[in-house]
């Protein structure tokens, strides 16, 4: 009787999550070419994002060590590069450096997130506002007799209404997701690389 259940929830599971991906698939379908090409700029922009977040996030260990103890930041083999790069002498020089690179990591870092966050929200309310568009321009084109039978302000609510369900509800979340599932795979490659045993 348990399997019998067990095996019913898995397959309204399987439904539910077929069902959602072919509505949003349908929903894709409705979106215009120029905004499914601002999707795909979009979709740069939050990879973009992502890798500002992992450079101030790699910024903050330097930094911080940096200003605990410069000696152990000076001595270490990474750092060589730098060193030589910028004609650093004592550890003490280091500070001013890689604090001014930890500011502007994080204040680029911070910049492309605002972007970011305008970019989704204005694509989404114009997604949905073309959505509107095209529901509200299928309305007038019924026939005579459908516009006699019903309220054309029940028809304006009603599109107002589900259009803010589909910009809230759907579109926004959908991005919101993206570049959040974006953002932590990059980090966690970025974490890999650097040191997977200590990553994992």
């Amino acid at each position: 009787m348990k399997k019998m259940k067990k095996n019913i929830n898995n397959q309204e599971s399987l439904h539910s999550n077929t069902s959602i991906i072919r509505l949003l698939y349908r929903l894709y379908k409705h979106i215009s070419p120029r905004r499914r090409r601002q999707l795909f700029l979009l979709l740069i922009l939050m990879v973009a994002s992502s890798f500002a977040e992992v450079v101030s996030i790699g910024a903050v260990l330097p930094f911080l060590g940096v200003l605990t103890s410069p000696e152990s930041v000076y001595e270490s083999v990474y750092a060589h590069g730098f060193i030589s790069l910028f004609g650093i002498s004592t550890p003490d020089q280091l500070i001013m450096p890689l604090t001014v690179i930890f500011g502007t990591a994080a204040v680029v870092a911070g910049m492309i997130r605002l972007l970011l966050l305008w970019v989704n929200t204005r694509l989404s309310f114009s997604t949905g506002a073309d959505l509107s568009f095209n529901i509200y321009q299928r309305s007038l084109c019924q026939p005579y007799i459908t516009h006699i039978e019903r309220n054309s302000s029940e028809i304006i609510n009603t599109i107002s209404t589900k259009s803010n369900i589909v910009i809230y509800d759907i579109i926004l979340p959908i991005f919101t997701l993206v570049s959040s599932m974006i953002m932590l795979s990059v980090i966690l490659v970025a974490m890999l690389i650097i040191n997977p045993v200590a990553m994992l």
